[in-house]
């Protein structure tokens, strides 16, 4: 049993390049978290018209694994995930967030951590379907035609929500939650974004209007472990969603909650909490007045923990590191 030993952290939280790890490195720990996609915007149609507000976006999904030093070469390239701004126009789709890479075996193979799937824009008459949570092997589809949602990424994703389904929560351990989907007529309320256990969660949905008109709630975003996801915006308070939180340590944020609808000025959807979290959608309106935008889809991130012994056995450490980017 090792009673110390040198233990360093180093994170990157955007754009590209190389790691070395250190001549005493016995160990690493790689951390990646790819980026959550942006919510829909809300639509405007005319005052005795049913939309939908906008989708939530997919949340990201996570890499987690402990490797022998020996199985990276000297260096090693990688690349963080960039966010995804939300969409912005009446009706326009989110942006399907990217994914976070690094590179073992002096290149030969590739760790991916994928995106999740952008919401619909809002819809007439029919439901904007939430964005898909991205697997293991694949990133979240995104939502863009009437009542469809964003396909489940590879290897354990989750679907989109879509036409008053609630979205799910992630079934794999390190896969991204949907996002909701928008709710149309008032009849099927605007879904909630789904949580995962280890990997991002899904935006909730922008609040759509009835016939009457009525105009409704956003919902809340997903949560992401154990942080909470964004509130939802609402008629009679504050009409935007409210952002997902960040996450402070090798874990992904939350989700953005949905904007609520309005006949004037509807509400935005939050951003998705970084990292990897999926923005919320934007509520909708009536002609004339002004759609929310969709919430921004969050950058991704990389954690390298470097152990001079085997972690498992390691009493007391000496530790150091560094944020990059």
């Amino acid at each position: 049993m090792a009673l110390s030993s040198q233990v360093k952290v180093t994170v990157y939280t955007s754009g590209s390049g190389s790691f070395s790890k250190q001549s005493w490195t016995q160990w690493v720990r790689l951390v990646l978290i790819g980026g959550g996609g942006a919510g829909g915007a809300g639509v405007t149609t005319a005052s005795a018209t049913a939309n939908s507000g906008g989708g939530g976006g997919g949340g990201a999904g996570v890499v987690d694994i402990t490797l022998a030093a020996s199985q990276l070469g000297a260096s090693e390239s990688y690349s963080v995930a960039a966010s995804v701004s939300g969409a912005t126009g009446s009706g326009t789709n989110g942006t399907g967030g990217n994914s976070t890479t690094f590179n073992i075996g002096s290149g030969a193979t590739t760790l991916t951590a994928y995106g999740g799937g952008g919401g619909g824009g809002g819809k007439s008459n029919a439901s904007a379907g939430g964005g898909g949570g991205a697997g293991l092997s694949g990133a979240g589809g995104n939502s863009t035609a009437n009542n469809t949602l964003g396909a489940a990424g590879a290897n354990n994703g989750a679907a989109g929500g879509v036409a008053g389904t609630l979205a799910p929560n992630s079934t794999s351990i390190q896969g991204g939650g949907a996002g909701g989907a928008g709710g149309n007529n008032g009849a099927t309320p605007a879904g909630a974004g789904a949580s995962s256990p280890f990997g991002a969660a899904g935006g909730g949905a922008g609040g759509g209007k009835s016939t009457a008109p009525a105009y409704f709630n956003g919902s809340a975003g997903g949560a992401s472990r154990d942080i909470a996801g964004g509130a939802a915006g609402t008629t009679a308070g504050t009409k935007a969603g409210t952002a997902g939180a960040d996450s402070g340590c090798a874990a992904p944020g939350s989700a953005g909650g949905g904007g609520a609808s309005d006949g004037t000025t509807a509400g935005a959807g939050g951003n998705g909490g970084t990292p990897g979290g999926g923005g919320g959608g934007g509520g909708s309106s009536i002609t004339g007045g002004t759609v929310g935008n969709g919430g921004a889809g969050a950058r991704g991130e990389i954690w390298v923990i470097e152990y001079e012994a085997d972690p498992n056995t390691v009493v007391g450490t000496i530790g150091y590191g560094t944020i990059e980017g």
